[in-house]
């Protein structure tokens, strides 16, 4: 698992920036385990806390940011190599 609780905080920026593409927070997967996190254009980054299997839906996988809120991909193969955009649970 990635720990990501000891990267620095980045600075605020006084502006506001034009977002150049769709928010995104995704997870790469291989063979059911997590590689690796991020997310594109989002103020500020989020990197993945924990993840787990959903015990009642084997395919589904939920996922803790740093920020404490809660996401999920449905559908995640445990075969291969998989990116998997998550979606926040409401």
């Amino acid at each position: 698992m990635v720990d990501h609780s000891q990267l620095p905080e980045l600075p605020e920026s006084e502006e506001d920036e034009e977002v150049l593409g769709t928010p995104t927070f995704e997870v790469l997967l291989r063979n059911g385990m997590v590689m690796a996190s991020g997310s594109y254009f989002m103020a500020p980054p989020m990197y993945m806390r924990e993840a787990d299997w959903d015990p009642d839906d084997k395919s589904r996988l939920l996922v803790t940011a740093t920020d404490d809120s809660l996401w999920y991909a449905d559908n995640v193969s445990h075969e291969g190599k998989v990116n998997a955009t998550l979606r926040r649970l409401s």
